[in-house]
C-alpha cells in the first residue's frame, strides 16, 4: 500500500501537489539533481575515454608512421588551398570569357575544364593503401592518367 502512494506522490512532486513537507520535496529534488549531474558527467567522461582510447588504439595500429601522417596532412592541407585558389582563378576565367563573348560579341577561346567523370573520380573518399602510395585521389587521378 505504501508503494503507490510513493509513487503518486513522485508523480505529483513537480507540480507541488504532493502530501510530502516542503523540506522533504526540496531534498529530495537536491537529490535527483545530484544523481542527474553524476550521471551526465559519468556519460561525458566515458565518452571522452571511449574516444581516446579508440584514439590510440588507431594509430598503434596503422600503417602509416607518424611522420608519414605529418607529411599526410600537410599534403592534404595544401592541396585543397591550391585547390580552391585554382579553382577560383579558373571560374573567374571562364565568367570572364563567357561575359566578353556575350557584351562584346567575340569568339570564345577555347578553356580547357575537367570532365564530370573527372570531378566525380576526385570526389570520392580516400582511403590509405599499403599497395599504392597515393596522397589523396587527386593524386591517385593524375598518376593514373599518366
Amino acid at each position: 500500500d505504501a508503494l503507490p502512494s510513493c509513487q503518486l506522490n513522485l508523480v505529483k512532486l513537480p507540480c507541488g501537489q504532493t502530501s510530502t513537507s516542503p523540506s522533504n520535496q526540496d531534498e529530495f529534488i537536491f537529490v535527483l539533481r545530484a544523481q542527474s549531474q553524476v550521471l551526465g558527467w559519468g556519460l561525458i567522461a566515458t565518452i571522452m575515454v571511449f574516444g581516446l582510447a579508440s584514439t590510440c588504439i588507431q594509430r598503434c595500429c596503422s600503417p602509416i608512421s607518424f611522420l608519414q601522417l605529418q607529411f599526410w596532412k600537410t599534403y592534404k592541407e595544401k592541396e585543397n588551398e591550391l585547390l580552391e585558389r585554382k579553382s577560383a582563378e579558373h571560374a573567374t576565367e571562364l565568367a570572364e570569357r563567357n561575359l566578353k563573348s556575350f557584351f562584346e560579341c567575340v569568339e570564345l577561346k577555347e578553356i580547357k575544364t575537367p570532365s564530370r567523370k573527372a570531378w566525380e573520380e576526385i570526389s570520392l573518399l580516400y582511403s590509405f593503401s599499403n599497395t599504392e602510395e597515393y596522397y589523396s585521389t587527386i593524386h591517385k587521378y593524375v598518376e593514373k592518367k599518366t
